[in-house]
């Protein structure tokens, strides 16, 4: 039995799950587990923060399925990049003073805590802190993403960078992600995971007896792909699901726009498309995509085609590439897709051994870069 600590930008509660999510899930099977969401205020939903669903249910303790304790930390303000270099000395000190209104619960929950789960992002600013409230507790840092590539505050790389020692295991789900860390000594490959049973029930289809594609999520959303798809391929409906603000000005007859939803109700969407769509915008979108899409796996999963950019193909079976922008390419890959007769499969190890890897890494040879 463990007890461990998650701190992140997202909530265990949220409908939109992340790896972080997956990994949580799988430590509350061994022990005790927490989850401190952090950076939620006034400013970052007006933003459209995806927690602001949660705004009622913050500063408090949660216990939810899986026995996952939560406590989303609800504020006026928070600290944000300030991306003017006059600036920096303002910026630097509201996360400094940020980092000391961190509620009682969570405090506490840090000084119990074994092993600390720190995910890449503003939760990073907070290494220093955990290692001095709980010397002996164990860090993770669990690298999401580069924290360049998605725009963190310049205080929060400086103090990465100062703190990186204080962490005891890096774990990148893509060699990709190792040049962003100020080194590899500590660090372990471990990519994602996938849960396969979601894929084991037969769900009813959603799709009204047309051909239907699936694109799940906001991220680097690309409109015009569905502009130049909707168009080409009038019998096919494209469902978009969780997009928000990104898909507000898409129109077409087989343009089916949905709020974001539970990941649970997006599955017959996967489970009975002709193919999915993996919309990346092209601007200057990290290779690390290529391991990271937790979208593409799951298309996978399901044993349908994925259409992407080609800077996320990889290497990886049953995907489906073009380049953004170009409607011949769109249009060719779309077709591709549609033709594909070949079977499609993941070989990808499920959360357990993700989690198995993170926790004990000296005992598995795949994890060394």
């Amino acid at each position: 039995m463990s007890n461990a600590l998650f701190i992140s930008v997202h909530d265990f509660r949220s409908l939109r799950k992340a790896s972080v999510h997956f990994i949580a899930a799988e430590m509350a099977k061994r022990g005790v587990t927490r989850f401190f969401s952090i950076g939620l205020s006034r400013l970052s939903q007006h933003r459209g923060d995806t927690r602001s669903s949660l705004r009622d249910r913050a500063n408090r303790v949660e216990v939810v399925a899986g026995g996952v304790e939560c406590y989303l930390w609800k504020t006026a303000w928070h600290p944000f990049a300030m991306r003017r270099q006059m600036l920096a000395p303002l910026e630097s000190a509201l996360f400094s003073a940020y980092r000391r209104m961190i509620p009682r619960v969570p405090r506490q929950w840090i000084r119990e805590a074994e092993i600390v789960f720190v995910e890449s992002g503003m939760a990073a600013v907070f290494v220093a802190d955990i290692r001095q409230m709980n010397p002996k507790a164990r860090i993770v840092y669990l690298a999401s993403d580069d924290l360049d590539v998605v725009g963190c505050a310049a205080t929060i790389k400086r103090d990465f960078i100062r703190n990186f020692d204080m962490i005891d295991t890096v774990r990148l789900p893509s060699r990709y992600l190792l040049p962003g860390m100020p080194h590899g000594a500590t660090s372990i490959l471990v990519p994602h995971g996938i849960d396969r049973s979601i894929a084991e029930p037969r769900y009813p289809s959603p799709y009204n007896g047309r051909r239907g594609c699936v694109s799940v999520g906001s991220m680097l959303f690309d409109t015009a792909f569905f502009r130049v798809a909707s168009g080409a391929f009038p019998n096919i409906d494209f469902h978009i699901i969780g997009a928000g603000k990104a898909a507000a000005g898409l129109q077409a007859p087989n343009i089916i726009i949905h709020p974001e939803m539970a990941f649970a109700d997006t599955l017959p969407y996967l489970q009975h498309a002709a193919f999915g769509v993996a919309p990346y915008l092209d601007v200057n979108t990290p290779i690390y995509l290529i391991d990271t899409s937790l979208k593409l796996r799951q298309f996978g999963l399901f044993g349908i085609p994925a259409v992407c950019p080609n800077f996320a193909l990889g290497d990886t079976p049953g995907r489906f590439g073009y380049v953004p922008g170009d409607s011949e390419s769109i249009t060719s890959a779309i077709q591709r897709a549609l033709d594909n007769r070949q079977e499609i499969t993941v070989d990808v190890m499920p959360w357990s051994g993700v989690v198995d890897r993170i926790l004990s890494p000296r005992e598995f040879a795949d994890v060394k870069l």
